[in-house]
């Protein structure tokens, strides 16, 4: 059995991100289990703005939250913030057979966001100053993990050169998705896709090699 620990980003369980179809597209793999992993605490709209803890902070909540003890081969898939929080996790120490960084912000969110920097300040919004492009926490970090690192052309929100580390020796480029990269339902033809297939088939490769 492999399980699939994922790391949601900043805005957690968001419709648009479709983490159920996402879960059921892995777990259509033989042998394979996921598990979300929960550790912003607050869900629901302007997640973002409500979010006080410390980037720190939630990977304690999310180190509460591995389920993983006692399993057996674990892969490791952060998108967004979750890729940071799983970096954190791996320097704290933890270790995973297959790390996956989609859309991470390794140097930082686009730099137009910077326009919300009073309105983070007024509410104490701590991950926005750490997420910041080339923040202190960021480089804190130290060079990025061994695993595969994902970023899309048209990501507007995590530029490819921060989604992709220039020590990164496994990279997906994508062209056809921004920064939600999940399985979404076609408006025309009603019917599920994936804007990032990729991750599944990833997974799916890892599997049949490992078994």
């Amino acid at each position: 059995m492999v399980l699939v620990v994922f790391f949601p980003g900043w805005s957690g369980k968001k419709p648009k991100q479709r983490l159920a179809l996402l879960k059921k597209r892995l777990e259509e793999i033989p042998c394979v289990d996921v598990v979300i992993v929960e550790y912003l605490g607050i869900s629901g709209p302007f997640t973002k703005l409500r979010t006080k803890n410390s980037i720190e902070e939630l990977a304690s909540n999310a180190e509460k939250n591995l389920p993983y003890a006692g399993r057996g081969r674990i892969i490791a898939i952060g998108h967004s913030l979750g890729a940071i929080i799983l970096r954190l996790l791996i320097k704290r120490g933890y270790k995973f057979d297959l790390c996956i960084f989609a859309g991470g912000p390794h140097k930082g969110f686009s730099p137009k966001f910077l326009r919300l920097y009073h309105l983070a300040a007024l509410l104490g919004v701590k991950p926005f100053f750490e997420l910041a492009p080339d923040s202190d926490f960021l480089k804190s970090l130290g060079e990025a993990p061994p695993g595969i690192y994902i970023g899309s052309q048209i990501d507007k929100k995590v530029p490819i050169e921060s989604a992709i580390p220039e020590t990164a020796k496994r990279v997906v480029y994508l062209n056809h998705c921004g920064h939600n990269m999940f399985p979404h339902t076609h408006k025309k033809r009603n019917e599920s896709t994936s804007a990032i297939p990729i991750v599944v088939e990833v997974v799916r490769k890892y599997v049949n090699n490992s078994l």
